[in-house]
């Protein structure tokens, strides 16, 4: 890991002074190159080798989440959620004692005020109130960064037609939205405050009000910030997380920097443990958007919405407590592990991915290998006619004499389904094949020898490569009868080692597997859980 690490650096590095002296770019090494590079440094530090890094996590915090309490978590949400406090609308009375029950907890636990001469609250437009609290960091230069997490406590009163979907007049207690996050959040605050070892970086706990008016809050704080905003390494946002039951929780977020993704995966391994489904969507529906907007990532945590939605039955009793507890607990991991890294994440925009289509992208980052060299009409192919429309000069399609116009029929007896079945099956296929070819103004079938360039992949799957994820490769399509067709594997697997090795790129990953000898394992990530595999040869 070191040397691929050093040599992963070295290229950085030299790319980013010769961008430096030239000013231009390079066919080279050009600043995209640079930075990707540079991005792969960080998510190789945090996403591959996944489960032997966890050894040298401070074990304190790992105890941190088992500290979390389903019925710690049941007090606040029942008190948040109570007919007393009348839904909490923004600068109602409910809506304060919220805010003192939460100033209180923070007390308790000698959670540092956020703001030096005005202790918790940050007071705006008259009567609304976030409230702000910090846990210093204890590295010299990180401490002047922060992690920074919120949920917004306020919920929408006895109902408007603006903001009511049922109920208008009666209270509307928001159980799940946001009681649940709020408590998720205090909680975590609880198991983090009890640990005598500090983060490298500093917490921050922000309780926006004003969010059913429009995320006023997040929105006056982006305007008004209480710390620098490029000091902010990431925002982590709770909204809704009371729902979970046998769902998989929605975590949206991850494409806005690099690397998320595989770090939350490493968090939910550590206890939670839970599924996830991973949106690329980024909405301006909670308080993330203003601080996307600025330039900030973010992680979202949310178990979707339901019936009872902004509608008064939002009640506590039908709160999933167990999903709320798991929910806090990948929440505290997830803010200990940004608050421990070297490197804070990089903003990236990630509105590209939703306009352009990720999985488009993810397809032109991973060209095929030529082992053969042809092209062929992918909508006739659809219709089960895979025509030759290219044959590269020089590639082994030329010299076994294959032709524009010719049909492939079956390669080595076997019939591509997929036009990415086609290229897995390709790139899985020995040296030698014979493939069965229509050719125009030819009555019978033709078998023509082919001696196929480069070694074929033992594996018999076809990938993609992420963008966000540079050390990680997608399955996209498996061969069947292939040894991955015969594993436990699936197509949309996110593999992340081989033999319990990683690799830097899609390269690595090839050159991995196809000289590695079988049987051996792959960790793959599925719907968020991580999991050992073994590929055991077909001879």
């Amino acid at each position: 890991m070191n040397d691929l690490l050093k040599q992963l650096q070295s290229q950085a590095l030299h790319c980013r002074q010769e961008f430096n002296d030239r000013q231009k770019w390079s066919p080279l090494c050009t600043k995209r190159f640079c930075f990707t590079l540079l991005a792969g440094i960080a998510y190789f530090l945090c996403g591959n080798q996944l489960l032997q890094a966890e050894s040298s996590y401070p074990a304190e915090y790992k105890a941190a989440a088992n500290s979390i309490k389903v019925d710690e978590l049941k007090k606040h949400i029942e008190f948040l959620a109570s007919d007393s406090l009348e839904g909490r609308e923004a600068g109602s009375q409910g809506g304060q004692a919220a805010g003192t029950y939460i100033r209180g907890v923070l007390q308790k636990n000698s959670i540092q005020p956020g703001l030096v001469d005005e202790g918790y609250f940050q007071e705006f437009d008259g009567g609304f109130r976030n409230i702000i609290g910090i846990i210093p960091g204890n590295d010299p230069e990180l401490k002047k960064e922060f992690v920074v997490i919120g949920a917004h406590y306020d919920h929408v009163g006895y109902g408007k037609p603006s903001n009511s979907r049922g109920g208008i007049g009666q209270i509307h207690n928001g159980a799940d939205d946001n009681a649940s996050g709020t408590a998720a959040l205090l909680e975590a605050i609880e198991a983090l405050a009890q640990h005598k070892t500090l983060p490298r970086r500093s917490l921050m706990f922000v309780f926006w009000d004003a969010e059913e008016m429009g995320l006023l809050g997040s929105k006056y704080w982006v305007n008004h910030p209480t710390v620098p905003l490029d000091q902010i390494a990431i925002y982590l946002n709770l909204d809704m997380v009371g729902r979970l039951k046998e769902k998989p929780l929605s975590l949206f977020g991850s494409r806005s920097s690099y690397g998320l993704r595989s770090c939350a995966v490493k968090c939910n391994h550590r206890e939670a443990g839970v599924k996830i489904k991973f949106d690329s969507a980024i909405r301006p529906d909670s308080d993330h958007w203003p601080l996307y907007q600025k330039g900030v990532p973010f992680l979202m945590l949310h178990t979707g919405k339901h019936e009872e939605y902004h509608r008064p039955e939002d009640d506590a009793h039908k709160i999933d407590y167990e999903g709320t507890r798991k929910c806090a607990q990948l929440l505290t991991q997830l803010a200990l592990d940004f608050a421990l890294q070297d490197e804070k994440p990089e903003y990236r925009n990630a509105n590209r991915d939703v306009l352009a289509g990720i999985d488009q992208q993810a397809r032109a980052a991973s060209p095929e290998p030529p082992r053969l060299g042809v092209a062929w009409n992918a909508e006739k192919y659809k219709q089960g006619n895979l025509l030759i429309t290219q044959v590269l000069a020089n590639t082994a399609a030329d010299k076994a004499g294959l032709k524009v116009g010719d049909e492939i029929i079956k390669v080595d007896g076997k019939s591509p389904v997929t036009s990415p079945g086609f290229a897995a099956l390709i790139r899985s296929a020995p040296v030698k094949i014979i493939m069965q070819i229509k050719r125009m103004m030819e009555e019978k079938l033709l078998e023509i020898p082919v001696e196929l360039a480069g070694q074929p992949v033992k594996l018999g799957i076809e990938w993609k490569t992420d963008k966000t994820e540079p050390t990680v490769v997608v399955i996209s399509d498996i061969v069947g009868s292939s040894p991955a067709d015969l594993s436990e594997l699936k197509i949309n697997d996110r593999i992340y080692e081989i033999a319990d090795k990683p690799f830097a790129n899609s390269d690595e990953f090839r050159k991995l597997a196809t000289t590695l000898p079988l049987p051996f394992t792959v960790l793959v990530e599925r719907e968020g859980l991580l999991k050992k595999i073994t590929i055991q040869s077909t001879r």
